[in-house]
């Protein structure tokens, strides 16, 4: 087997110019995808965090059936006491923040203008986390302690034309179908990313969401944790504390809430897949043409390694691990290839990008040149070298000993 690979190696760079070219073009293909995917990963993670930290955390707590009665009987699956369940999960190593949050829609007005709005309330105390991915525009954000204070979303201000100081009036119904309105200042303009929820954001403190609702209660509990991969392993846990409260409860993932983020990872998954069967084409011509010139110009030394006894199976082993080496000699200095250019966008501060479909502002991009994203650039590259080496490999097996010594 030594003496199989020896041998390929040095067939390998018997023609350094044209297993140049060869192992170039790989080089070149392996950089795309790895690039690319890359790219991928950072617009998953950003879009990730993004949907996590400023609208759903990573796990949200409901009271039990909160799902088939949150239209018909809001009122009914409320949580009447998330003090304890909070303190106790938020003991628990991994969790950032356990926060409370009562939200509805409702009508938003300060005289000049009257839009609707959708308003969460929140524990200021526990909302420095969630905070990290809002831009804080104008103002300043909630503060314990300010029950009539409220933060607005960017494209909400322009709607209502208000601005720092101003009060806005927002009018809905109690659970009890009674029309209710409460009054905050703004005391900051902040900007989620997304334009859609920027126009309709609202956020006040939960004592003052009570208040318009007329409950002392809240509609879930919001965890934030150190790190979403810690996700899987917590949640057992969290819902194991959850099984010895009083009251039942149910949870929800954010990737069984966020559709959105769903819907892009399967188009960006689809494009790249196209993406790759290309460069996996254009690679498997490539590494095909190499071998099968080289089966061509070595018909003669086929000839003589059959005279002395060598197989057809060893044949084909030797032209099989040629075309691998070829491939892993690509791949690997594609791997180098890739890592400098990320390293280089980085340097540079990043790609500027323009604001993505429904967004408000652009961002720096990245390469996140993950192990995933690698070990998917070199399964298609090692798939492509390794089918495109097969025919070449078989036909120098079956070509005639008398035939091929006569060349």
């Amino acid at each position: 087997m030594l003496d199989l690979v020896s041998l390929s190696v040095r067939n390998i760079f018997r023609n350094g110019r044209r297993s140049a070219i060869t192992v170039f073009s790989i080089v070149v293909g392996f950089t795309a995808m790895a690039c690319f995917g890359g790219f991928i990963e950072f617009s998953f993670e950003g879009l990730r965090e993004n949907t996590i930290r400023t609208q759903l955390g990573h796990l949200q707590i409901y009271a039990h059936g909160y799902g088939e009665r949150r239209v018909s009987d809001p009122e009914s699956v409320l949580i009447a006491d998330p003090e304890d369940a909070m303190d106790r999960i938020a003991e628990l190593p991994g969790v950032a923040a356990v926060t409370p949050r009562l939200s509805f829609s409702a009508l938003g007005s300060t005289g000049n203008a009257t839009v609707n709005v959708s308003v969460v309330g929140v524990n200021p105390r526990g909302e420095e986390e969630f905070a990290d991915f809002e831009t804080l525009v104008e103002g300043r954000p909630l503060e314990p302690g300010e029950p009539d204070a409220g933060l607005i979303g960017e494209e909400l201000r322009n709607g209502l034309g208000a601005e720092i100081g101003d009060w806005v009036t927002v009018l809905t119904s109690s659970y009890d179908g009674v029309i209710n309105a409460i009054d905050f200042q703004v005391v900051g303009v902040v900007r989620t990313g997304s334009r859609e929820y920027d126009s309709v954001f609202v956020k006040v403190p939960i004592e003052l969401a009570q208040r318009a609702k007329e409950t002392e209660a809240v509609e879930r509990i919001v965890v934030l944790l150190d790190d979403t991969h810690a996700l899987p392993a917590l949640q057992p846990r969290i819902e194991e504390i959850l099984s010895g409260s009083d009251e039942k409860f149910e949870t929800r993932r954010w990737d069984e809430l966020a559709g959105f983020y769903a819907a892009v990872v399967s188009l960006y998954t689809g494009i790249f897949t196209v993406f790759a069967g290309i460069v996996g084409v254009v690679v498997m011509f490539s590494v095909a043409n190499t071998m099968t010139m080289a089966v061509f110009e070595r018909t003669g030394e086929i000839g003589a390694l059959r005279a002395i006894g060598a197989r057809r199976s060893t044949l084909v082993a030797m032209f099989l691990t040629e075309g691998i080496g070829v491939g892993l000699l690509g791949a690997g200095l594609g791997v180098a290839a890739s890592w400098l250019i990320a390293g280089a966008v980085e340097m540079a501060g990043g790609i500027a990008m323009p604001p993505p479909p429904g967004m408000s502002q652009g961002f720096q991009a990245y390469f996140s040149l993950t192990g995933e994203v690698l070990r998917n650039a070199f399964a298609v590259t090692a798939a492509a070298t390794l089918v495109s080496s097969v025919y070449p490999a078989f036909a120098a097996s079956r070509i005639r000993i008398v035939e091929a010594l006569q060349q």
